[in-house]
């Protein structure tokens, strides 16, 4: 058990840190998935509250109101990114690990909120992704990344694993 114990340590400690995942498209954003922020200043950047085992941020020009409790309300269309340790929470590197787009303007692909299912599909699957539907949204996978298309939003994600079982 001793040996599992220090070979899963030597695992965890020989990941790699992140860097910008190498399925990176065309898009119109500040940062991309699993770049690295360790040595970035977000105090420029309007901090999203109510995540833990991160830090949430909207990007530029992207500001919430409050609610008459204090609570933020997200801009109607806007940007958020997560920010955690990566690849896995044990990790000491922080990297963008989810990009939340609720702005029509933005474009990954070329695609934006008002692509229809049929383009998301045919580029999506063109660019070597395998696309499932799920209800009312398309998924997009390669490697451990995540492409979520909704009529709301598109969510970039990448896998986070949590090896020792890291409760927040």
């Amino acid at each position: 058990m001793k040996k599992f114990i220090i070979l899963l340590v030597s695992a965890i400690l020989l990941l790699p840190s992140c860097t910008p995942h190498p399925i990176e498209p065309e898009h119109d954003l500040e940062f991309w998935i699993t770049q690295d922020v360790n040595d970035f200043d977000f105090s420029s950047y309007q901090p999203k509250y109510g995540i833990m085992g991160g830090w949430e941020y909207y990007g530029t020009g992207y500001v919430p109101t409050l609610d008459e409790d204090g609570q933020q309300i997200d801009p109607e269309h806007c940007v958020i990114y997560t920010v955690t340790n990566y690849p896995d929470y044990s990790s000491n590197s922080l990297c963008i690990t989810r990009i939340t787009i609720t702005d029509p303007a933005v474009t990954l692909y070329g695609l934006s909120l008002a692509s229809t299912p049929e383009e998301i599909r045919s580029t999506m699957t063109a660019q070597g992704f395998t696309v499932t539907e799920s209800g009312t949204a398309i998924k997009a996978e390669k490697d451990n990344l995540r492409f979520t298309f909704s009529k709301d939003s598109i969510t970039v994600s990448a896998e986070v694993t949590n090896h020792f079982g890291i409760i927040y």
